[in-house]
């Protein structure tokens, strides 16, 4: 629980309407922010903390919006468009330039909002085509990668549990450079050879593929959960981890709901191992990236993300980002 000066703000910040974005911004920025700061917290800290608190009605998504939209216009009442334009400019556009465009376009052409939401959704798809013409596929900038479907050059269609290509290329691109080795112990149909092979922005990285069940001749077969991947120590730079759905499941063999208290040693019991593997054949400084994601039953929550970063840390890794995936297959 946060102490009580804070405390008191969070109790006056729940008052406010959810649609007073601005009101609620200008609260944060000139009363909340500046005694986080005396006590040595960061904004994104504070923001996190404070959702965070039992009855808070804000997610940490709306409060971050609010800060910025007042950041960005602390003087809103005294520009010529509704106030609803510049939310939607300050939330939406992060260069100042960027926004003074707009507003000059829905001023000149006389937009309604939609118009403008419009304008700014039709720019966002140009920049992603102009983006996949250079990279030869759809490059994500936030942290949201969401694919309507999969792209056909990547994987095999029929194969159960594929993946979006397009994910395992927005990993390699952050994750990777030229050079690098990369490890894939769940390779499934060969989905992150594909994008290596195909894409020349990635033909200059090399890639070992393994899965217990190989349907592709370039992934090498191996129970990479009962075994040890089967690479020497400290030669690959980057482990992609995509293991399968049985690994999250909250149901057993037969179908019934397992107790959330044997799914989470079962899924303990297969990670440990796989990530004491994983430290080992990464070189110093290698990065590891891991698709996980919670269970859900009548038996109650079972928050896998929280219990696989802590199994990392123990092996002394250390979070550098996470990203989301709405439709993952």
């Amino acid at each position: 629980m946060m102490n009580s000066p804070l405390a008191g703000l969070i109790k006056k910040l729940n008052s406010f309407a959810a649609d007073n974005y601005w009101e609620l911004g200008k609260f944060l920025v000139e009363k909340v922010m500046p005694m986080a700061r005396q006590q040595g917290m960061f904004e994104d800290e504070v923001l996190k903390e404070i959702t965070s608190q039992p009855g808070i009605k804000f997610p940490y998504s709306m409060l971050k919006q609010c800060e910025q939209f007042y950041t960005y216009y602390p003087e809103v009442n005294k520009l010529p468009l509704p106030e609803i334009f510049y939310f939607d400019l300050a939330t939406r556009i992060p260069s100042s330039a960027q926004r003074r465009e707009y507003e000059k376009l829905a001023l000149k052409f006389h937009w309604t909002i939609s118009e403008l939401r419009k304008k700014i959704h039709d720019d966002e798809v140009m920049e992603r085509e102009r983006e996949k013409t250079k990279f030869g596929f759809d490059l994500k900038e936030k942290n949201i990668w969401s694919f309507e479907t999969p792209d056909l050059r990547f994987g095999k269609s029929n194969y159960k549990g594929r993946l979006p290509g397009q994910i395992v290329a927005n990993a390699l691109f952050y994750y990777t450079k030229p050079g690098d080795v990369i490890v894939d112990p769940f390779a499934g149909s060969g989905t992150l050879g594909d994008v290596i092979d195909v894409l020349p922005y990635f033909n200059n990285r090399k890639y070992r593929l393994y899965d217990i069940e190989p349907i592709d001749q370039r992934v090498t077969r191996t129970d990479t959960v009962k075994m040890a991947i089967p690479e020497q120590t400290e030669s690959a730079d980057y482990v992609f981890l995509d293991p399968p759905s049985e690994f999250y499941s909250a149901q057993s063999s037969s179908g019934m709901e397992k107790e959330p208290s044997i799914a989470m040693a079962d899924f303990q019991l297969k990670f440990k191992g796989l990530v004491r593997e994983t430290h080992r054949i990464l070189k110093q400084g290698g990065k590891v990236s891991v698709i996980v994601e919670p269970a859900f039953s009548s038996k109650g929550y079972l928050d896998f993300p929280f219990e696989l970063t802590k199994l990392f840390t123990e092996q002394s890794f250390r979070a550098i980002g996470k990203t989301y995936l709405p439709r993952r297959s």
